[in-house]
């Protein structure tokens, strides 16, 4: 079989083309979209933040110390233990 028997690709440009032009507006709609909820969202979570007793940073550095005050009296416990 040679491969002038084969038969010729017609693709229809007019509609190839539409196809293209509604993939890229599309595109563009969901971009405005995503941009438009992450706004959102960024502000819902700045004004939780703000109504917040105590900030996020506050509250990290308190469970950091209550977790190196509890590693410390499991570490000081286990000590005695073995004594």
């Amino acid at each position: 079989m040679n491969s002038s028997s084969r038969p010729a690709l017609h693709v229809n440009s007019k509609l190839l083309s539409s196809g293209a032009i509604l993939l890229c507006v599309g595109g563009v709609v969901l971009m405005a979209g995503a941009a438009l909820s992450a706004t959102a969202l960024a502000q819902a979570a700045k004004d939780w933040i703000s109504q917040l007793e105590e900030s996020p940073s506050e509250m990290a550095q308190r469970r950091l110390h209550q977790f190196k005050v509890a590693a410390e009296a499991g570490s000081k416990a286990w000590r005695d233990q073995t004594d």
